[in-house]
């Protein structure tokens, strides 16, 4: 697997936050498709910068949890076909 570098000039945490959040998904095999995953990690790294966050663990952890959130909506639209609404 290549490893995608993620860097945030206004927040060094940012950085540190990514390289915690894409471990644990690599890990955990929750990655499936790396260019999708960097890009969502870092786009919503980047909105928590926006937002003032400066705590990394705090900013990985939601980074994680946005993303299981997401590929589990993923999930759900196969299921049913591609269907929005129906659970």
């Amino acid at each position: 697997m290549t490893h995608i570098i993620f860097s945030d000039y206004r927040n060094a945490a940012a950085e540190q936050a990514y390289d915690i959040a894409w471990d644990f998904l690599t890990r955990t095999g929750a990655i499936r498709d790396e260019f999708e995953a960097c890009v969502f990690l870092a786009q919503r790294l980047a909105t928590m910068v926006e937002e003032g966050q400066t705590n990394r663990i705090r900013m990985a952890n939601r980074a994680i949890s946005q993303y299981q959130h997401h590929i589990s909506e993923c999930d759900d639209l196969v299921r049913c076909g591609g269907c929005r609404g129906a659970r």
